[in-house]
C-alpha cells in the first residue's frame, strides 16, 4: 500500500512539474518571441513563349487550361498575400522569348511587355534567348522593365559582358536583408543556336572566376546569394556541379523534369530549387526560407510548387490586358488553318518520332535528296487531333531555319549518326534513310546498322543530304555537318512544313505514325 501510494504521489510531482515547466516555456516564448523571420524566393520561367493560356497535354494537369501571363501574375499575388509582409523577389530563369507565334512574330517584344506587367525582377539569359539573335536581344532589353542576368557571357577578347547584361545584381527586398543574383547562361549556348545569333560572344564554363565574383558579393554585404541555371538537378555532370559548390551559392535554382516537383533540398551546403523542364508558364515554384538575423543564415527550407489552373485562379486583368494588346495584331494570322490531323501525335526526344516522320519526309519531297535529317530538339511541341493553325505550326517548330542540301560522304554522315546514337543532343529524325542503335549507359552506345534507300551505306561515296540551317552549322554538337560541301540554302522549313501539310489533309484528316526507320536497343 505505501509503495503505491508513493507512485501515485510521484506521478502526480512529474505531472505537476511537467505542466508548471509547460506554461514558463510559454510565458518565455511570449516574452522572447522566435527571433527568426522569413525569405521567399519565386520563380518562373521555361515559358517558352506562351503568354496565352492553353490546354494542358500532359500529367498532372491533362486537359486542364493553365498558364498564361495573366495566370502567372494572378498565382504570384496570392502567394505574395500569404508571405504576411515577408520579404521577397521573383526571378525567372529564361528560355522565355521564343516558342510560340505570338513571340516570333513580335520577335520577343510581346513576351517581354508581358513580362514587364507581370512584374519580373531579372531573368536569366538562356540559349532560347538568342533565338533572333544578340542584336535583337539588346533591343529587347531596352524594352524590359526587368535586368538580363549571367556571370559567364562574355564579348570576344575581353573579360565584360555585353552592355545589355548584368553579370551580377543586387536587391534589397525588405527588413535590411541584401539578396545577390547571378546567372550561368549554358556554356553549350555555340551548340544550340545558329552561330550569327552569337556572333563576337564567349560561353565561359563555371569556374573559379564565379567562386571569386561570389566571395566579392559577400565582402559587399550579400546576405544570401541566388545563382539561376539551366542545368538539370538529375543530369548535371560531376565537373559541372564541382565548380558550383566551390563557388558556394546559398541557392542554385536549376530545371526537373519530373512528372510530381521534387522538393527542395540541400546538397554540399547549397540549397537546390527546381523549376519543371515542361514549365510552359503552367507552375510558380516557390522556395519558402527561415532565416536568422544578422548574420543570416538559412535555419529551414521548403519548396513548393503553384499550379496555374484557371479552374482555381481569377487571372490578372491588367497583365490579361496586356496580353490581349500583344496578340491582338498578329490574331489573324496565328489563327489561319493550315490542315488537319486524324490524331493525336508525340514528340519523342530519343526515339523515332512520328512528327520527326512528317517534318523530315516534307524535307525530302522539297530538297529531293538522298536523305533528309532533322534534330529531335527542334521539335518543340506535340499535335493534336483537329485543326492546325499557323500558331500550331510555330509552336511545334519555332526555330527561324531554312533549308540547306549539301553533299557527305558515307562515312561522314555514318559518323554523324553514332553521333545521334549517344542521344548526348537527342536523335537525328530521317528520311529516306534507317538505322538502329544501341544506347544502355552513357558510354554504352553504339550505331549498329545504317542503310540509305534501303541499301548499306558506302563510306566512299558522296550522297546530298538535306537538313536545317542550325544543324548545317552544327548545332546541337553535330559538327560533323560543317564538313558539308556544295551548299544550297533554300526555303524556310515551316513554310515547307506548312505546305507539307496542306497537301497531305487536303482531301481528309492526315495521319502520322512510326515505321520502324528507327530502331533503338536498350
Amino acid at each position: 500500500m505505501t509503495n503505491a501510494k508513493t507512485n501515485r504521489l510521484s506521478l502526480s510531482q512529474l505531472f505537476l512539474f511537467a505542466s508548471i515547466l509547460s506554461v514558463i516555456i510559454t510565458a518565455l516564448w511570449l516574452i522572447y518571441p522566435n527571433p527568426n523571420r522569413h525569405y521567399h524566393l519565386m520563380l518562373t520561367g521555361v515559358s517558352k513563349g506562351r503568354i496565352r493560356p492553353f490546354k494542358a497535354k500532359f500529367k498532372p494537369y491533362q486537359g486542364k487550361r493553365m498558364g498564361g501571363g495573366a495566370g502567372i501574375a494572378a498565382v504570384l499575388k496570392d502567394a505574395v498575400k500569404s508571405f504576411e509582409g515577408s520579404p521577397y523577389n521573383v526571378f525567372s530563369v529564361g528560355s522565355e522569348i521564343s516558342g510560340t507565334a505570338d513571340a516570333y512574330f513580335t520577335r520577343g517584344s510581346a513576351v517581354v511587355k508581358v513580362l514587364n506587367a507581370v512584374g519580373i525582377e531579372a531573368m536569366l539569359v538562356g540559349n532560347i534567348e538568342y533565338t533572333y539573335g544578340h542584336r535583337r536581344l539588346a533591343e529587347l532589353a531596352e524594352e524590359a522593365e526587368f535586368s538580363f542576368v549571367s556571370s559567364n557571357i562574355l564579348e570576344s577578347g575581353s573579360e565584360r559582358p555585353p552592355v545589355y547584361i548584368s553579370s551580377e545584381l543586387f536587391y534589397n527586398p525588405g527588413g535590411g536583408l541584401k539578396i545577390g543574383l547571378v546567372g550561368l547562361t549554358p556554356p553549350s549556348t555555340p551548340t544550340l543556336t545558329a552561330r550569327s545569333n552569337i556572333e563576337g560572344l564567349e560561353f565561359m564554363p563555371p569556374g573559379e572566376s564565379l567562386r571569386l565574383q561570389i566571395e566579392a558579393m559577400r565582402k559587399a554585404g550579400a546576405d544570401l546569394v541566388v545563382l539561376l541555371t539551366l542545368y538539370s538537378r538529375d543530369r548535371i555532370k560531376a565537373e559541372e556541379w564541382r565548380p558550383i559548390a566551390s563557388a558556394a551559392p546559398d541557392i542554385c535554382v536549376m530545371l526537373d523534369y519530373d512528372i510530381d516537383a521534387p522538393p527542395a533540398v540541400r546538397r554540399d551546403g547549397v540549397i537546390i530549387k527546381t523549376v519543371s523542364g515542361y514549365n510552359q508558364s503552367k507552375e510558380v515554384d516557390v522556395l519558402d526560407l527561415e532565416i536568422t538575423p544578422h548574420p543570416v543564415r538559412i535555419v529551414s527550407w521548403k519548396g513548393r510548387r503553384l499550379a496555374v489552373n484557371h479552374a482555381e485562379i481569377t487571372p490578372d486583368p491588367q497583365v490579361a490586358r496586356v496580353v490581349d494588346s500583344v496578340t491582338r495584331e498578329n490574331r489573324e494570322l496565328r489563327d489561319r488553318y493550315i490542315g488537319e490531323f486524324a490524331g493525336d501525335s508525340q514528340r519523342e526526344w530519343d526515339r523515332e518520332c512520328p512528327i520527326g516522320n512528317m517534318i523530315t519526309d516534307a524535307m525530302l519531297a522539297e530538297g529531293g535528296c538522298d536523305l533528309a535529317v532533322h534534330n529531335s530538339g527542334g521539335i518543340q511541341n506535340n499535335i493534336q487531333a483537329g485543326d492546325f493553325s499557323v500558331g500550331d505550326l510555330f509552336s511545334m517548330i519555332p526555330f527561324d531555319n531554312q533549308l540547306v542540301v549539301m553533299q557527305l560522304s558515307g562515312s561522314e554522315i555514318e559518323e554523324l549518326f553514332s553521333i545521334s546514337a549517344s542521344l548526348q543532343r537527342g536523335l537525328l529524325q530521317v528520311a529516306g534513310a534507317s538505322y538502329e542503335f544501341s544506347n544502355r549507359s552513357d558510354k554504352g552506345f553504339a550505331l549498329e546498322s545504317f542503310l540509305i534507300g534501303g541499301a548499306p551505306v558506302d563510306p566512299e561515296r558522296i550522297y546530298t543530304v538535306c537538313t536545317n540551317s542550325f544543324l548545317a552549322d552544327g548545332g546541337d554538337n553535330f559538327t560533323t555537318f560543317r564538313k558539308g560541301r556544295n551548299l544550297q540554302y533554300g526555303r524556310q522549313q515551316r513554310d515547307v512544313v506548312s505546305e507539307y501539310i496542306a497537301s497531305r489533309s487536303a482531301d481528309g484528316p492526315m495521319r502520322l505514325s512510326v515505321d520502324g526507320r528507327i530502331i533503338r536497343h536498350d
